[in-house]
């Protein structure tokens, strides 16, 4: 099953991927693996709608606790990144 969930950026994230010659949503997936070890794919690579975001989650069968501690890691992930960001 996959997800597909929507995240918005600040202009202080483009800006940083940018720097770093990634697509935003590139560098959101790669620091989100580097910190967590969860895996996604950015959104850039299956041609979003220009101006959205969003990346690529797979669930293969996991017991719920795997689940509910994965989605509480990104959870932590993502508000950090956006207060990094902000």
């Amino acid at each position: 099953m996959y997800g597909f969930p929507r995240v918005h950026f600040s202009d202080k994230a483009h800006a940083a991927a940018a720097e770093k010659g990634i697509a935003t949503d590139g560098m959101y997936c790669l620091d989100m693996c580097n910190e967590t070890g969860i895996l996604t794919v950015p959104g850039s690579g299956f041609g979003q709608a220009e101006g959205s975001h969003h990346f690529r989650m797979t669930n293969l069968v996991a017991p719920t606790s795997a689940m509910i501690d994965t989605l509480d890691l990104l959870k932590k992930f993502n508000t950090e990144f956006h207060d990094k960001y902000s």
